[in-house]
């Protein structure tokens, strides 16, 4: 990956890319799916069934589902999709293991080791992003003046909102960011903040990775254990 811009700052996406909650969410759309009798399979299924699966909007996601029972929902249908989707991913969650995933730990060691500041950028509101910080431990390696959420910002990914807050929070130019994100959504919202982008999806697929490279990616790795940091850092010199 070659660039002109020296990085200065380093922003993670939170779900998926950093802890992967996404068995909570996928399995919750999946569950409420079924409900309204339509069969998406396994995650790794519903990901070609629903193209925006991974990343939302979840009023894309819902009309996607719908749509497969040739239905269009109303705005009371949608809302109690939703909250049905909401009610199996509280039940979900609870049997998740919410540490971050495997490899990122030393992946932020080597980026604080090289004097990088560090920040989150996530589309989740407050409340569950904060128990989910918690939970996962993160809240003892960031402080909140470090984490952006989705009420931080006028609008969420794909725009740059969240991205440009995070660059700004460092203190540095948008350019000079190197953001890690899991969703075609993400990617798109760090690239139109004018920074570099590495996705790490969850499902390590060909359709995932088709639908990062369209939406920009230049560069995916499987897991957070493929990150080369030094190498990675030395190519932006």
């Amino acid at each position: 990956m070659k660039g002109v811009s020296m990085i200065q700052g380093i922003a993670f996406d939170l779900e998926g890319t950093t802890v992967n909650v996404e068995p909570a969410h996928h399995w919750g759309w999946i569950r409420a799916a079924s409900e309204i009798g339509v069969n998406l399979g396994t995650p790794t299924d519903a990901l070609e069934k629903v193209p925006n699966f991974s990343g939302g909007p979840d009023e894309e996601i819902i009309r996607q589902i719908y749509a497969l029972a040739e239905l269009q929902p109303s705005k009371a249908q949608a809302s109690a999709f939703l909250e049905r989707k909401w009610v199996h991913y509280e039940e979900l969650i609870q049997t998740i293991d919410l540490r971050p995933r495997p490899g990122f730990f030393e992946a932020y060691g080597r980026f604080k080791c090289a004097g990088l500041p560090m920040t989150v950028g996530t589309a989740v509101e407050l409340e569950r992003g904060l128990a989910l910080l918690k939970r996962s431990g993160l809240d003892r390696f960031f402080s909140l003046h470090e984490i952006v959420m989705i009420s931080d910002v006028q609008r969420s990914k794909p725009a740059p909102d969240c991205f440009l807050e995070t660059a700004r929070r460092m203190k540095i130019d948008p350019k000079n960011q190197l953001i890690f994100e899991d969703s075609p959504r993400g990617v798109q919202a760090g690239i139109a903040a004018g920074s570099h982008v590495i996705a790490i999806p969850v499902y390590d697929t060909p359709i995932a990775h088709t639908r990062l490279r369209e939406a920009g990616a230049k560069q995916i790795e499987s897991e957070w254990g493929k990150v080369n940091v030094d190498a990675l850092l030395l190519s932006f010199k």
